[in-house]
């Protein structure tokens, strides 16, 4: 019997831990999102200046959010967005659209690409 509450318990706990890892990831996916949109349109209307800005304030973000999402998700994911915040300041300052706004879309598919890994579904479970 002891078996039996001890398996629930630990079952509830998994259940709220993963319900809390969804929960933070989407709104960490959301609120980098929405910076994204605004660093690509900053890059897109040549405000290189604002872009600057938003992208450092991009990384201060990722570097807060980062420290709970590498709790549960793989490392090699993280590095690959760390990864392109190194490169985007960078590219901005330098003033290469191109490059900017490539770093800007890969930044979102990562983002969004962590959110999808971890999102309860068929593909996912199997």
């Amino acid at each position: 019997m002891k078996n039996v509450v001890v398996s629930f318990i630990l079952l509830f706990i998994m259940i709220i831990g993963i319900t809390f890892s969804l929960r933070y990831l989407n709104r960490v996916s959301d609120d980098l999102g929405k910076l994204n949109d605004e660093i690509e349109q900053y890059i897109t209307d040549n405000n290189w200046n604002e872009a600057y800005k938003s992208s450092l304030e991009y990384t201060e973000k990722w570097r807060n959010y980062s420290k709970i999402i590498k709790l549960f998700i793989d490392h090699q994911e993280i590095d690959n967005i760390e990864m392109e915040l190194w490169k985007l300041p960078q590219y901005i300052k330098e003033m290469t659209k191109d490059e900017s706004l490539a770093c800007v879309h890969v930044l979102k598919f990562l983002v969004n690409h962590i959110s999808d890994l971890e999102k309860v579904n068929f593909q996912n479970i199997f």
